[in-house]
């Protein structure tokens, strides 16, 4: 279900989010907020950011390979974690028919 809501620019450019908005994003204080713009659209999504220093250098290896993948157009959007955990599944499959 989509949700709308309006807000104001007030002075400074600030804009205050509605308490439902940061409930559907689970954002919080000192959280960062993702906006992009198409057009004279906005589209904009909560990041939870985590310090790479609890990430393995296998791990680092393996993000940084996928955003190189993600810059060259190999991307793709889902609408929900179940849909990303099959993504890579069916890529596996698909890059595998054609052998």
């Amino acid at each position: 279900m989509v949700e709308t809501f309006r807000v104001r620019v007030a002075a400074r450019r600030q804009v205050t989010l509605p308490s439902r908005v940061l409930e559907l994003l689970h954002l919080a204080e000192g959280d960062v907020l993702e906006i992009s713009v198409e057009g004279n659209c906005i589209r904009a999504r909560g990041l939870k950011l985590v310090p790479t220093n609890l990430f393995t250098s296998e791990l680092l290896e393996k993000l940084e390979q996928r955003e190189r993948e993600m810059s060259e157009g190999a991307a793709f959007d889902v609408r929900d974690s179940s849909e990303l955990a099959s993504k890579p599944r069916r890529r596996a499959a698909h890059a595998l028919s054609h052998i």
